[in-house]
């Protein structure tokens, strides 16, 4: 897309993911159209010059003036405004301003929120009283999920150093961008880019137009389930939706303007750019990107594109090699449309949680136990979501992310696909997560209906209920909640509780939603579970309680009667501790640590905590009071 086509398309924001808001009222002197700005639409690089001119084409042909002003984004640098403001220039932001910290290696991750977006206000006057007001977006870079398939046209951006092209496709004349930017790279036909870092670890990049890149994932004997389950999807339908249904029936889904600034996320491909992606085709066909037209009166090949199908997440080309197939499970990949705050701020809110960071110590991601509830291929294996493919132990950490909770191809999750279907405003939390069976642990109290256990918790589940046959519990949460998990130190029964927080509604989420303010969509990725989150079912401040403190008074008994190390700045279960649950002593330490491993116990299940707590106190005592006995 040129220039002269940003004049067309300027105020649907096509590039711009959080600049899409509602356009502003039109004067009574006229539309915001009568103010034409000429602007760039690609993205122009970072800290790269750019410069954008503006004319009024009606109000009169009165001149006036123009005042800028930034609305969002990250801040431009050397901003200039000459002939009245209808002419600005400026640079975009550096690759470290617009993504702080450490970049990994390969390709950069690029979202709305670091890939340098910005969008601007201008505002003419012309002094009598009558205004105009358009917004400009502007982006420095492509997005880019991380993964080293790409589309043609989308230049990527490389972490790491001495990188140098070994080859590229025949008659391919890229060139390699090196430093003092960031080293990048302008894939210009299909075929594989093979490139070297300064310590000879390759990289190959294999590039295509997403229109030429047959989608015949479900074909026999390949992901033919996962096909059919995502063709129902609501990410693979999202722009049948929106572009409403048949003629004669109700109008668009999502309102008038639809699909103009949806578009870099409700369909394949990256507005602007020759990728092969729905808006160059459509550009190409004479449709205009903010058409009015039905779903089922667009072009075939329109619709193959539409939605957010298989080639919108796992990119266009062949699979990149096995080794880098892991790549598609990182949050990055989902980044893309879902970091874009304030509109979008669900991997902003959960990039803050220690999800997050669950795999930055190597052991995570060796130990096949750790896995399980530390990585997301771990954990997809635990739960049947996925073969086992333990990451390495070099791998690069990735957290528990988006894919762990989230079936994105639509099947085993915790609602039915007609629930799934519904519009985006009352989707609510079930939308898409995942409904693993109940841990041992839990089975029983979830499939009792007296419980009304809500299903939006099951993904939770696997990883904060400990393992009865595990030589130390872990991660309790779960099993507090519903006041399971503990042992009668005598006779070695299951020592149950009431479950006082099992009808909440919604679950874990019911509590666990909290995340950074200023986000319209997302915060709840937080999962952060203030104290006002009890009023509203509390009237009364809850009593404070001192469980953790007197649990923890009983392990450090328990380890001085027993002559266990100290676990220092690790939680216990992380440590080689064994407790001998065949003995009353041992079952009265599985207790204390079922109550130390869940942190929020007193506001998970307070009277089951102290229960347990009761049952192993004594039994502690009288150890300790024998070994003090026999010391004398």
């Amino acid at each position: 897309m040129n220039r002269t086509a940003a004049k067309l398309l300027l105020g649907v924001a096509v590039g711009t993911l959080s600049g899409c808001r509602r356009p502003p009222a039109p004067s009574r002197e006229s539309t915001s159209a009568c103010l034409e700005i000429d602007a760039p639409t690609a993205p122009v690089g970072f800290d790269a010059p750019f410069s954008i001119t503006a004319r009024v084409t009606c109000a009169g042909g009165r001149r006036g003036r123009i005042a800028w002003r930034q609305v969002a984004g990250v801040s431009l640098r050397a901003l200039a405004i000459a002939d009245d403001g209808f002419r600005l220039t400026g640079r975009t932001a550096t690759l470290a301003d617009a993504r702080p910290g450490p970049l990994p290696w390969g390709v950069i991750p690029l979202s709305p929120r670091t890939r340098g977006e910005a969008t601007l206000e201008a505002l003419w006057n012309d002094g009598l009283g009558h205004e105009l007001r358009r917004e400009v977006p502007l982006a420095a870079a492509p997005r880019a999920r991380g993964l080293p398939n790409t589309a043609i046209g989308a230049r990527l951006y490389l972490g790491g150093e001495g990188w140098h092209l070994i080859s590229g496709p025949p008659g391919s004349v890229a060139t390699l961008q090196l430093p003092p930017g960031p080293a990048n790279l302008l894939p210009d036909l299909s075929g594989d880019y093979r490139l070297a870092d300064a310590r000879g670890r390759e990289l190959v990049l294999r590039a295509a137009r997403y229109d030429e890149t047959p989608l015949d994932c479900g074909r026999s004997g390949c992901h033919t389930a996962i096909t059919d389950a995502a063709a129902t999807s609501p990410m693979t339908t999202v722009l049948a939706r929106g572009l409403g249904p048949a003629a004669g029936s109700s109008g668009p889904a999502f309102g008038p303007g639809y699909p103009g600034c949806a578009l870099a996320c409700h369909a394949t491909g990256e507005p602007g750019l020759a990728d092969g992606g729905y808006t160059q085709v459509a550009s190409e066909m004479g449709v205009a990107a903010d058409h009015p037209t039905r779903w089922e009166e667009l072009p075939r090949s329109l619709r193959r594109l539409g939605g957010v199908g298989c080639l919108a997440c796992h990119g266009p080309a062949a699979l990149p090699p096995p080794a880098a197939r892991a790549g598609v499970l990182r949050a990055d990949v989902c980044a893309v449309c879902h970091d874009a705050p304030p509109r979008y701020g669900h991997v902003v809110a959960w990039r803050d949680t220690r999800m997050a960071h669950a795999d930055r110590a190597p052991r995570t991601r060796s130990d096949r136990a750790c896995a399980r509830c530390h990585t997301t291929s771990g954990f997809l294996a635990a739960i049947g979501a996925r073969a086992e493919r333990p990451s390495p132990v070099q791998a690069e950490p990735i957290g528990i992310t988006c894919a762990a909770c989230h079936a994105v191809h639509a099947h085993e999750t915790a609602a039915p696909p007609a629930a799934l279907l519904r519009p985006p405003e009352t989707a609510g939390p079930a939308a898409l997560l995942r409904a693993p069976a109940a841990p041992t642990l839990l089975a029983a109290i979830i499939a009792d209906p007296r419980a009304s256990v809500d299903a939006r918790s099951s993904v939770c589940l696997p990883c904060h209920t400990p393992d009865p046959e595990a030589p130390l519990p872990s991660a309790s949460a779960a099993a507090l909640w519903l006041g399971r998990g503990g042992l009668d130190p005598a006779s070695g029964q299951p020592l149950l509780g009431a479950a006082v927080h099992a009808h909440a509604v919604g679950g874990c989420v019911a509590c666990h939603r909290a995340g950074p303010e200023g986000l319209a969509r997302g915060a709840g990725h937080g999962f952060a579970a203030p104290p006002t989150t009890c009023t509203p079912c509390h009237a009364q401040p809850l009593p404070p309680t001192d469980l953790t403190a007197r649990a923890r008074r009983l392990w450090e008994t328990w380890r001085q009667v027993t002559g266990a190390v100290p676990v220092e700045s690790a939680p216990a279960h992380a440590s080689d501790l064994r407790v001998d649950r065949g003995t009353p002593l041992g079952r009265a330490a599985w207790d204390v640590l079922l109550v130390i491993e869940d942190a929020g116990a007193a506001a998970h299940n307070a009277p089951y905590a102290q229960a347990l707590l009761a049952a192993a106190e004594p039994v502690i005592a009288r150890a300790a009071t024998r070994i003090g006995a026999a010391r004398k």
